[in-house]
Parts: structure tokens; C-alpha cells; sequence
């Protein structure tokens, strides 16, 4: 159980100057309270210009192929001089203007959203500014950084099969475990959001922590190139990699913990440069129009997915020898493909600071000058706040909202429940379904392109359908299909790795469109100025959900009476080990469905995340209770994780061992 397309035609729009109003002072003004003075900047009226991807893809539809005229470039858009035009002269919002009303029925359960706002185009963007052609030249190096981060993102999470199962041979919920400490990282990305928005390096919020991000990454992936492995756990012999015999080197599955360490801190590195990314992201979705907002967010995913897509294949195609768990009798190493993956990260740093956009902020000094490399502006004037206790302030406020409360609660329990999964699925794949490294891979990529075409889907038809409805139905419909494969597989009716493998890529139909809502709630609920924190903080709580979610699913099957984690009791294959694999597996099915009852905190749409932004209330318990929730989630699930990894604690019961009774070598007592 796991986790491109049509030719586009976008239409070239006339729009009009920069709007001033941002979200919270719109409120204000619909409470009855006078509009703040602030400072805006009026763009002259310009003509948008196709890009190279809108131009080809109106051509493929069968539109025009004019010529398009010349529009204000985002640098250009970026670095105009700020007016002292009083704000008060300039043209409200209508968007912004909520009707509480409307928002406090909903509130109150009638089922009720706003309409949508009067005005259309940059009228009813959530910031200032204009889109932005994230197609045009001078943004490819926004562009680049997806891709680049699906190359990794994609690359070191497939060398894992092969290496965990086939070479080193962990048991099955340290190969479990691997995956999930593989991607910790994300798990802290509200810290780098924080770093990102509030320490500018060299005068910059965001691409000094991709360049220092990509720098790490590159390191690691340079160091494991050159890291020897051990030797393989079965003997190796001319060309044959026996399986079936005793292993040559019992101690290679103690290896798995270091290894899955190492490219943590690989990880480490791109995920600090994809929250620099994200931060850029946030900001330009908000300059989106509301009726088209979210198309920035899901064409960068279908970037990054393509990136996971070349990964794959490299993969799945070079490090597909017998060792791997592969069919190959030639392959690249796992160290050469480390190299290879370390080229790209070493690209993106110059790329990162000489081809990405972005303005250099200001701060006040005391004497009332300015000077280059740190915040300008304050929360009333809808800008980063001035000082870094004055942004903690605003982010306090933050996590005192019902509204981002209730985003909080849906991001962290429905992945923790939904992703409590038994350990036995790493061994029903590769002993019983025979699934070898080359398809296995090979469907990840297919897998990959059914969600970039889920992606596709979502921005095409369902950009603005109910969240709720898209997410239960995708659920529902997948993860009953998803139970026949696996108990035809368990019960020996169908052991095929082909269709086995089927339920990877259906998999990714409801992780696409899960995906994608949270990239929306994330926009409608982040604030100027705070862009990198509110990213980084809902991701955070969303993707701490898995490594949770992983630590309680080693616990409560590492109970069985039969080990789940133990090879041989699959090669052995008796009726009654069947039976416990089943249940294990109905048991994880059953937390799918029972997260299902947390939309209920997810908005139904745009509209009423902006009503519950407006209308509900403001709370330090909200706050309080987030930030223990964090804490206490993030310390569990490191605890229980990490122990899985070393050598010395793997063994207990706590990190999903079945003991180290005997005195043994924590590695060697996995069985029952």
C-alpha cells in the first residue's frame, strides 16, 4: 500500500492595476472598522504575454498562433519603486470582503459557503502583483528546483527495495521504517519555513537556503558514492545470489540503520531547499485570481513528478542486478548510483542564486534609514513583520485561529490514521508476489505518471469541486480495489508480481488528489509576509502524520504472536501465518476508512476557507494545543523510529522488534 496529459489552452487576459487590500484588512473593513493607511504600488495597465508553454499549447488546441504582445516581466513586477499614493484612494478588494453572515451559517453547520466575490481577474487575488508566468525564461530556475527535487525525492526512496530486502536483507519492519526515516526531514520543515521568512541571508528569504540546501545534499550523496557497502547478506556466486542458503553475512542487516541515516541527511539538504521553493510558491499562488488559484501549486507538482519519473527509471533500470533483488546479471551499484544522483544537487547551486527571482528585502534601523538584507514593513501594512519577535507574534496568531486550528487537526490525524500499515508488506511483495527490483520500479514510474496525471486531472475538472466529496470518493473506491489484489496474493489465489503490482498505481489516485488539497488549504490559509511559516508548518503537521503513523503501526503489529518481520515464516507459508497476514492487512484497511471521518475539518472549498479565516474565532488554547501536539508527536515518533535503526535497540519490542530476551545482538532477534 503506497503512495502528465491533454494540451492546455490558456486564454492571454487584460489586467488591471495592483489591488490594495490583503485578507486581513478587507476583514476589518467588513466589521465596520476604517481601512489602515499603507503604502501601494500601481502597476501600469499591461498586456499579458503568452509563454512558450501557452503558446504551444493553444496551437495544439487549435487557437491562434498570434503574435503575443510584451507584459511586465516578474523581476519588473518585483523591483517597481512603491508609490506614497494614500491607500485610501486606491480600489478595494471586493474579494476580500467577506460576508460574515454567510460565513457564521456555515459555521454553524448549515452547509452554507459565500458566494464568490464580486470582480474577476487580480480582483480576487489573495496578494498584489499580477500572475506570474513561471514558463518564462528568467523563472527557470524556480522551475529547475522541482525538478531537481523529484530526481532525489524519487531516487533514494527507490534504491530501497533493492538494498533493504534484496542486499542487506532487514527484517520487515526495519525496511518499513527506513522509508519513513528517509523523508523525516519534512518533518521539520516548519522550522526551515520560519528561517526562510525570517533570517535573510545576503538580502534574500529563499534562495540562499536553496543554495546551502542543495550544497548538504550534494555532500552526502557524494559521501555515500564513496561509502563501502558490506558484503551482500546470502553468498554471491558465480552470477547467482543465493537465496536459498545459508547467509554468508548475517551481520549486513544490522547495516540498514546507517545507511537509512545517511540519506536522511541527504534528504535533509533538498528539503531545505524545496521549503526556500515553497516559500516562492506560496507567493506567487497568491497573485493567482481565485477562480483560477491553485494551477501554480499543481504545475510545479507535475514538474517535480517528472523528475520522480527520470529517477525511477535510472533506478529501475541500472541497479536491477541479482543482489538488488533484480533479474539483471550486470547493474550499477548502489554507491554509483548515489554519484549519479549527486550531479543534479550540484547543479542547483549555482542555479539556485544566479537563475532564480527574487527581490532583496529591507528593514528600518534605528536611526529611521534603511539597510539591505532584512524584513521591511509590519503587519498592519500587510508585510513581514519588522522584527523576529514581532513575526513570532504573527505566527502565535496564527495557530490561534479556529480556522488554521481545525486545517491542523484534518493535516495530522487523517495521515497518521490513515497510514497505520502492517510490516508485512514488504515480504508479501517480494515472497510471495515475486516482485523484483525491475518492475517494481517500472510500475513506480507508471505509478508516478498516474499522479501527475491525477494532478492534471485535479486542475483541469476539479479545481473547484468539493474537497470532501474528491477525497472520499478516490478513497473509498481505491482501497476496496486495493483489498481484493491483497487477499488474492495472501491467500495464494493469484501470486503475480504483475498484478500485484496493479494496486501501486491505484494508489496513487487518491494521493494525488490528497496531495493537491493540502497545497490549497495551505494557500488560502497563509498570510503576507508568513508565506514560508504557514507552508512549512501544515506540511510539517501533514507529513509527521506518516513517521507516526509508522511508529504505532511497528508497535501494534510487532504484537502478533506470529513475527510479520521474519522472512522465513514467508517461505515457510503455513494456513495460520496466512491468517495473521490477513489480518494485519484488514486492520490497516480499516484505519484507511476510519480516517475518512476527519474531513469533517476540512473546508468544503476556497470560499469557505476564506469565510472561516473571516468569521470564526480567535483562541490561545488553539495554540497551545498545536504546538503540544507537535511536540509530543514529533518526539514519539523519532523515539520509536530511530531505536528501529540501530543495531543494539532494532530488537525491541518498543521500536517493533520482538524482543532481546537472550541477550542477542539487538539485529538477530527478529524471530519468534
Amino acid at each position: 500500500m503506497s503512495q502528465q496529459p491533454q494540451p492546455i489552452s490558456v486564454k492571454p487576459t487584460d489586467f488591471e492595476a495592483d489591488v490594495d487590500a490583503s485578507t486581513s484588512e478587507a476583514v476589518n473593513v467588513a466589521l465596520g472598522d476604517k481601512p489602515k493607511k499603507r503604502e501601494v504600488t500601481l502597476g501600469e495597465r499591461t498586456t499579458r504575454r503568452g509563454s512558450f508553454f501557452q503558446i504551444f499549447s493553444s496551437r495544439a488546441a487549435g487557437g491562434p498562433a498570434s503574435r503575443p504582445m510584451r507584459r511586465n516581466s516578474l523581476f519588473e513586477v518585483m523591483t517597481r519603486r512603491r508609490s506614497s499614493t494614500d491607500a485610501s484612494k486606491m480600489p478595494r478588494n471586493p474579494a476580500m470582503v467577506v460576508d460574515l453572515q454567510t460565513a457564521r451559517e456555515s459555521e454553524g453547520g448549515k452547509g452554507t459557503v459565500p458566494d464568490k466575490a464580486a470582480g474577476t481577474g487580480a480582483d480576487t487575488a489573495l496578494a498584489p502583483g499580477g500572475e506570474v508566468d513561471i514558463f518564462e525564461l528568467r523563472n527557470i530556475g524556480f522551475i529547475l528546483q522541482y525538478f531537481a527535487i523529484g530526481i532525489i525525492y524519487g531516487g533514494l526512496p527507490a534504491t530501497i527495495y533493492g538494498l533493504f530486502l534484496g542486499y542487506l536483507s532487514v527484517p520487515g519492519y526495519v525496511y518499513a521504517t527506513a522509508g519513513v526515516i528517509t523523508t523525516l526531514p519534512w518533518s521539520f520543515k516548519f522550522f526551515f519555513g520560519m528561517l526562510n521568512d525570517c533570517v535573510p541571508i545576503a538580502g534574500y528569504r529563499r534562495k540562499p537556503y536553496m543554495v546551502i540546501g542543495w550544497a548538504l545534499c550534494c555532500a552526502m550523496l557524494v559521501f555515500l558514492s564513496t561509502h563501502t557497502l558490506p558484503e551482500p547478506y546470502y553468498c554471491f556466486v558465480n552470477g547467482t545470489y543465493l537465496e536459498e542458503e545459508p547467509p554468508c553475512n548475517p551481520s549486513a542487516k544490522e547495516k540498514g540503520g546507517e545507511y537509512a541515516m545517511l540519506m536522511c541527511l541527504a534528504a535533509l539538504g533538498y528539503v531545505v531547499a524545496d521549503v526556500g521553493a515553497d516559500g516562492l510558491m506560496v507567493q506567487y499562488a497568491q497573485r493567482e485570481p481565485q477562480e483560477t488559484r491553485g494551477q501554480t501549486q499543481t504545475m510545479i507538482y507535475l514538474v517535480r513528478t517528472l523528475g520522480v519519473v527520470v529517477a525511477t527509471a535510472l533506478v529501475g533500470l541500472c541497479m536491477n542486478g541479482k543482489e538488488y533483488n533484480g533479474t539483471f546479471d550486470w547493474t550499477l551499484s548502489y554507491n554509483q548510483i548515489c554519484a549519479i544522483l549527486a550531479v543534479p544537487a550540484g547543479v542547483m547551486v549555482p542555479v539556485s542564486w544566479f537563475l532564480v527571482q527574487e527581490e532583496k528585502v529591507r528593514m528600518q534601523m534605528g536611526g529611521g534609514g534603511t539597510h539591505e538584507g532584512e524584513i521591511i514593513g509590519d503587519e498592519a501594512h500587510g508585510g513581514a513583520p519588522t522584527t523576529f519577535r514581532a513575526y513570532l507574534r504573527q505566527s502565535w496568531d496564527l495557530l490561534s485561529s479556529r480556522a488554521f486550528f481545525f486545517v491542523v487537526l484534518f493535516n495530522f490525524f487523517e495521515p497518521f490514521v490513515g497510514r497505520i500499515s502492517t510490516t508485512a508488506g514488504g515480504y508479501v511483495k517480494s515472497e510471495w508476489a515475486g516482485v523484483k527490483s525491475l518492475q517494481n520500479q517500472m510500475f513506480s514510474l507508471v505509478s508516478s505518471l498516474v499522479f501527475a496525471f491525477g494532478l492534471y486531472q485535479v486542475k483541469k475538472r476539479f479545481l473547484n469541486y468539493s474537497w470532501r466529496k474528491m477525497l472520499a470518493v478516490t478513497t473509498v473506491i481505491l482501497n476496496a480495489t486495493d483489498m481484493l489484489i491483497a487477499f488474492l496474493t495472501i491467500f495464494d489465489v493469484v501470486r503475480n508480481q504483475y498484478f500485484y503490482l496493479g494496486e501501486t498505481i491505484l494508489d496513487e489516485i487518491p494521493a494525488a488528489a490528497n496531495f493537491v488539497v493540502g497545497t490549497y488549504i495551505i494557500v488560502e490559509m497563509a498570510d503576507v509576509g508568513n508565506e514560508g511559516l504557514t507552508y512549512g508548518l501544515l506540511t510539517t503537521i501533514s507529513n509527521l502524520g506518516s513517521p507516526f503513523a509508522r511508529a504505532v503501526g511497528n508497535q501494534i503489529f510487532g504484537a502478533f504472536k506470529q513475527n510479520l518481520s521474519e522472512r522465513q515464516n514467508y517461505v515457510e507459508d503455513t494456513p495460520s501465518f496466512r491468517n495473521a497476514v490477513a489480518l494485519s492487512f484488514g486492520m490497516s484497511y480499516a484505519f484507511s476508512f476510519a480516517a475518512l471521518g476527519f474531513l469533517v475539518l476540512l473546508p468544503r472549498q476556497k470560499e469557505e476557507a476564506q469565510a472561516r479565516k473571516a468569521a470564526w474565532g480567535r483562541s490561545p488554547a488553539y495554540a497551545y494545543t498545536t504546538v503540544a501536539l507537535l511536540a509530543c508527536a514529533l518526539c514519539y515518533s523519532l523515539s520509536v523510529n530511530f531505536l528501529a535503526m540501530f543495531p543494539d535497540t532494532m530488537c525491541l519490542k518498543f521500536a517493533g522488534g520482538s524482543g532481546c530476551g537472550g541477550g542477542g545482538g539487538g539485529g538477530n532477534s527478529t524471530s519468534v
